[in-house]
């Protein structure tokens, strides 16, 4: 038993150190950031296939397409028409009827009035002498009638009379109206509160008076003389007004509440299966609703036939994402190291994706809003890493708001192009003008591809023109999209462009003229560094303008403390000679770790801190080594020598061959100072001999330095430093003072 239990673990544990085991292979995705790269690209191709599945609500035609032929639908479907509904609305509010109440003032109270005073006004007054009203209506006998009427016991029987003739004409409930009123209420019926509709025979316009004062006849003839009845007829349709008025508030109140009683339903069409829904020609708006109700009730009829669909869409969405993830291994595996990269990569491809899908469920242009996000992912990549990956992430993009879109393959070519057009013309980005240059050949670009894909349909050319317009339209709002996010992308991407090296190449710039000022020897020294780096780089086909720009920062730490370093320091003047070689060291490896907090206090790009930290490597600082080692044998002659490790820069070593021309520029150009006579044999053996020290000390063993590009750096460097030391013929007024021989030997 003992035996077995010592086998079985023996066995472990050659498993558990086997590089084969599944623990060890996921021990090391784990530390290289795989796992977590692996869940974001699950996490991307669930998300897409969400989006992807809203596809079924995308309308394959738009307002202001053509329509080849009549479409018909494919189910029997019920559309809501928005324009028959309002209609049904606006009949129920003119159907409704309008609303009256008593006019505000009285007309028979006031008439009643006017009849009572009536012996009063006529009293001794002559015909001749009575108002045109009056005149027009009296006679002399009728006159003498209503002036006999005002004695007490006349008066008391005429007012009697008075009061019931308009009691009469109450009680016949007659209503009046304006003529106006009347008019826009012809063959229609009215409300008044408290009553039945009234049909319009029931009311009377105020200009029908004859008519009216004929209602009069009967109570005028109980309560007047024979003579004195048709007088009083007359007076009292002559002093005739509207009985009620419009009661405007309560008419809107009603003409509402009829509106809100009719149905939904009012609007309803009935369509049934392979009728013609929109005829052929151009798609309007309302077709387009049309159409999307008949879509909708499409997909309601499929069911389960759906789902299969949609399995089938996830299907095509995994083997994409599987495509796009290998492909993003292949050619950016720092992406895939780099998680925070890849989620950020992801976050824009599926916003850029969103777009598209939620322009397409509306009734926008797909050639404006499904064109531009894709080359705005094209244009971002371009950017961020470099014209081949763009393109291989661009086309799956593209390929992806296809398929969202249910385009066909002629939106997927013009894509296409402009994705190829614009990744191969934005190469490097020196000026705001590029990328506004970019969108617009990446325009034209779309435009044609959209002009050719419109003659292959045979579309009309008006339709044509619409979608030239769209597309390029997409294609330079992407280039201006991409001119104002430019920053955004530079901090999330960790990258610098080349216009923003260009700005921070300005010597102007706070922190460069803080070193020309409080270290102007290492400013200068600077300036010399960044030519050599910049003519090394351009001779091996390296960046050279990061070199130029990033040879300028390199050494900003030494602002700290200037007069430690020798380019800084007047002749005698040295500060480190009263200093123990461990103090000296700190000092000057201090450089290297200020030069990052200076970077990072004055926000200069991330992209410029790996050349502060790396343009010494891991070297020996040589001279406060042998320093150090002198003290020691002299102090301690028993103890073991000091190591070199104790006397190296930290490191890191260069990592990319830009950081590898700087560490060799800065050499050779603080070296060739120390030269007496800088002929062209001396610098290049300097230059050989600090490049070969680097090389064999494995200075350039992390980043991809080739023996061809270190020959053909030595070349540049050697060519540019002769051009600083390079000679001149001394005049006779200076021959003295430089101790010249040349003017010697020409005398």
């Amino acid at each position: 038993m003992f035996l077995f239990r010592k086998s079985g673990a023996r066995r472990a544990g050659v498993r558990k150190n086997r590089p084969d085991t599944a623990v060890k292979l996921l021990r090391e995705l784990s530390s290289s950031g795989s796992v977590v790269s692996f869940w974001v690209a699950a996490f991307f191709c669930a998300v897409v296939i969400c989006i992807i599945s809203l596809r079924e609500q995308v309308v394959r035609y738009r307002p202001g397409q053509y329509a080849m032929h009549d479409i018909v639908s494919r189910v029997d479907f019920v559309y809501l028409d928005p324009d028959q509904l309002k209609a049904e609305k606006a009949r129920a509010r003119d159907d409704q009827p309008r609303v009256y109440r008593a006019a505000a003032i009285d007309p028979w109270g006031s008439i009643e009035k006017k009849l009572l005073n009536l012996p009063d006004q006529v009293d001794g007054v002559t015909l001749a002498n009575l108002p045109d009203e009056l005149r027009k209506v009296f006679d002399d006998p009728t006159l003498a009638l209503i002036q006999d009427a005002r004695p007490k016991e006349a008066r008391d029987v005429y007012e009697r009379n008075v009061h019931d003739y308009i009691d009469a004409i109450r009680k016949l409930g007659l209503v009046i109206l304006s003529d106006q009123d009347r008019s826009q209420d012809l063959d229609r019926k009215i409300i008044i509160p408290g009553s039945d509709a009234i049909s319009d025979n029931s009311t009377y316009p105020l200009s029908q008076r004859d008519e009216i004062a004929a209602k009069f006849a009967l109570p005028a003839e109980k309560n007047f003389a024979f003579s004195l009845e048709p007088k009083i007829i007359a007076l009292t349709a002559a002093w005739l007004s509207p009985t009620h008025e419009l009661d405007a508030s309560a008419t809107a109140d009603a003409r509402n509440q009829a509106e809100l009683r009719v149905p939904p339903e009012a609007g309803d069409v009935q369509y049934k299966a392979s009728m013609p829904i929109v005829k052929k020609g151009p798609i309007k708006d309302s077709d387009w609703s049309v159409l999307q109700a008949e879509n909708n009730a499409y997909i309601a009829s499929m069911a389960v036939a759906a789902w299969r669909a949609r399995l089938g869409l996830a299907g095509i969405v995994v083997l994409l994402t599987i495509l796009l993830s290998a492909y993003v291994a292949k050619f950016q595996p720092r992406v895939v190291r780099n998680y925070a990269r890849a989620a950020a990569i992801a976050i824009l491809l599926v916003l850029m994706l969103l777009l598209p899908v939620l322009a397409g469920i509306g009734n926008s242009s797909l050639y404006l809003f499904g064109l531009a996000p894709t080359i705005l992912v094209a244009m971002i990549l371009t950017i961020a890493y470099d014209e081949r990956f763009a393109l291989g992430v661009a086309t799956v993009h593209a390929v992806l708001v296809t398929l969202a879109l249910d385009a066909d393959v002629n939106f997927f070519l013009i894509l296409l192009t402009g994705v190829v057009t614009c990744c191969f013309m934005l190469d490097d980005v020196r000026s705001r003008n590029k990328l506004i240059e970019v969108g617009g050949i990446t325009a034209l670009a779309m435009v044609a591809a959209t002009v050719a894909m419109g003659l292959v349909n045979m579309d009309p050319g008006r339709f044509i023109l619409f979608q030239c317009l769209y597309s390029g339209l997409a294609g330079m709002a992407a280039g201006f999209v991409v001119l104002g996010i430019l920053p955004t992308i530079e901090k999330t991407f960790r990258i610098t462009t080349s216009m923003t090296l260009l700005e921070l190449g300005d010597l102007s710039q706070p922190l460069m003229r803080r070193l020309s000022m409080e270290a102007p020897g290492t400013y200068q020294h600077s300036l010399q560094v960044a030519t050599l780096s910049s003519e090394a780089a351009e001779e091996i086909g390296a960046n050279a303008l990061l070199c130029r720009v990033a040879a300028h920062y390199h050494d900003i730490g030494k602002i700290n403390k200037p007069d430690y370093f020798i380019e800084n320091q007047s002749p005698g003047n040295n500060r480190h000679l009263n200093l123990h070689p461990n103090m000296s060291l700190t000092i000057i490896l201090g450089h290297v770790k200020y030069g990052i907090e200076f970077a990072k206090e004055y926000n200069l790009p991330t992209s410029l801190f790996p050349f502060i930290q790396q343009h010494h490597g891991t070297t020996l600082v040589e001279f406060f080594y042998h320093r150090a080692c002198t003290q020691h044998e002299q102090t301690h002659p028993d103890e073991p020598a000091i190591s070199e490790t104790q006397y190296r820069y930290p490191g890191p070593k260069p990592r990319t061959k830009e950081t590898a021309i700087l560490m060799l520029a800065d050499a050779v150009e603080s070296a060739t100072r120390t030269l007496v006579e800088p002929t062209a044999g001396r610098i290049e053996g300097l230059v050989h001999e600090l490049a070969m020290k680097r090389l064999m000390d494995g200075q350039f063993d992390d980043c991809e330095l080739t023996m061809r590009d270190l020959v053909r750096i030595e070349s540049s460097l050697v060519k540019t430093l002769m051009s600083f030391y390079h000679g001149r013929i001394a005049y006779p007024s200076t021959a003295a003072t430089t101790s010249s021989t040349e003017f010697k030997k020409l005398a």
